[in-house]
């Protein structure tokens, strides 16, 4: 029998205890489920109004979602594990119809970082699972609170004083807020961030030469002459937000975020396009993941022979925590934590002598300073200029603070946090070595498509090269 839609692909019994198995419990007793709430997101809750498709419940409403036929996810925030997750995607700023429209060739350009990551995690003997989604891999792992890593893990997590209040503080309304965040979770949580920020900077370091695009840490358009706006991403975003706002895609959950998104695909391979798909790769190579992906009854035959069930990997992360303790990034880590913000960033900076590219983000900083690749230029134009990363987080801060029509919720997000994230993140980069500031220049800028003003007499060069001094004296 040949199944006509994802509804009744859910309602087959292997696909339900799969999902189940993915939450740490079964399907008959949504009570034994281990993460804390669910998550479905789909085409059914746009026809129902929605202005944003998605709809979070409790763990009892599981089939309130499949009934819809819903993607699913999870919440990252679990109730015997911290979850560590690493999120990889293939990304073009311009449109993702190549994504839909040439499949293996996507998965092809990705087999170097996805075939190191793999190999690293071998090393460090992770297990894992590998779930393929349409744009890329989600590599899922936990580390149970009993574990002793744990416990070294919330030795090192950092939480700000607003964080910590706000993992204190119920919210009954909000079905992600119900009970408060144990603070031993919000910390590992903040060290397997940082931990998977050490793991990245090798895995750019070792694929640098072998992929034919370019890698960048979330989707930073890398303004290369033959791929200006697409590239590889490793997505660490998830890190910059508070543990009960993060969610992640179920194995053998569909996948319809083109039906949603015609806008980024073209709309006639949204349409033309069917529904994915989201399963473990394991051992299979990306070809043979692929027709699984696109065929609900091979899914389901793939699902009696897999489990869902994540991993535990405890002994694997206190190696890689071992190996981060001893590094350089650690000490980074540790010196950015105990700066503190100052007052009136504004008034410290001399706008007059900033080139037009970095005038523009200081005067209309939304979305400028929640897109990546603005960030990323904010965060090395201010480090070359002398200002400590922990300063550089604090001036973005400030602008977070202030109304400019945010298309962001900081009353559930929390801003001191994201914004030190992505200072931390890309003067990090730049502290390691990752980032060798070769891109840093005024034709890549224009390349990515953000610079207002071409020949204005400014040169990101010259900022480069006196960045790259002052890193080699603390060095």
């Amino acid at each position: 029998m040949i199944m006509k839609d994802q509804v009744e692909y859910y309602r087959h019994p292997t696909i339900r205890e799969r999902l189940a198995q993915y939450c740490g419990g079964r399907f008959d007793d949504p009570s034994s489920f281990s993460c804390e709430y669910l998550v479905g997101l789909g085409e059914a809750l746009q026809r129902e109004g929605y202005s944003f498709p998605l709809m979070a419940v409790d763990n009892r409403d599981m089939v309130r979602l499949l009934e819809k036929g819903l993607d699913l996810s999870r919440a990252v925030w679990d109730k015997e594990s911290t979850l560590a997750i690493l999120d990889i995607e293939y990304f073009n700023l311009d449109s993702l119809a190549e994504l839909y429209t040439d499949q293996l060739g996507s998965f092809e350009k990705m087999e170097p970082i996805y075939s190191t990551i793999e190999r690293v995690f071998k090393e460090y003997q992770i297990p894992h699972l590998n779930d393929t989604t349409t744009s890329g891999y989600h590599f899922v792992s936990r580390i149970p609170f009993t574990s002793p890593v744990h416990k070294e893990l919330e030795k090192i997590g950092y939480l700000n004083p607003v964080l910590r209040k706000r993992y204190r503080t119920k919210v009954l309304s909000d079905i992600k807020r119900q009970r408060p965040v144990p603070l031993k979770a919000g910390k590992a949580y903040s060290t397997i961030g940082r931990l998977m920020e050490f793991l990245c900077h090798r895995f750019l370091k070792e694929t640098k030469q072998s992929s034919p695009l370019p890698v960048t840490i979330s989707d930073t358009a890398p303004g290369d002459i033959h791929h200006p706006r697409e590239g590889i991403s490793l997505d660490l975003t998830q890190y910059g937000d508070p543990l009960f706002m993060r969610t992640i895609r179920f194995p053998f959950s569909t996948h319809q975020k083109h039906k949603m998104n015609p806008h980024r695909v073209g709309r006639e391979v949204s349409q033309a396009t069917p529904i994915y798909v989201v399963v473990p790769r394991n051992r299979l190579s990306y070809q043979q993941t692929f027709e699984i992906r696109r065929d609900y009854e091979k899914a389901i035959a793939y699902a009696k022979k897999v489990s869902t069930a994540i991993p535990d990997a405890s002994q694997g992360w206190g190696r890689v925590l071992e190996d981060y303790k001893g590094s350089k990034l650690y000490r980074f880590h540790q010196e950015f934590d105990r700066r503190r913000y100052l007052r009136d960033y504004e008034q410290r900076i001399d706008r007059g002598s900033l080139p037009p590219c970095l005038r523009h983000i200081l005067e209309s900083p939304c979305p400028a300073l929640l897109t990546p690749t603005t960030i990323l230029l904010f965060c090395r134009a201010f480090f070359s200029l002398g200002w400590h990363p922990r300063h550089i987080a604090g001036l973005i801060h400030s602008y977070y603070q202030k109304d400019y029509g945010w298309m962001i919720d900081w009353d559930k997000y929390d801003p001191i946090t994201r914004a030190d994230f992505w200072s931390r993140v890309y003067c990090g980069m730049i502290q390691m070595g990752s980032d060798d500031l070769e891109d840093f220049t005024c034709r890549h800028h224009q390349r990515r498509g953000y610079c207002p003003q071409p020949d204005c007499g400014h040169r990101l060069k010259a900022l480069a090269s006196r960045l790259k001094k002052r890193v080699a004296s603390v060095s």
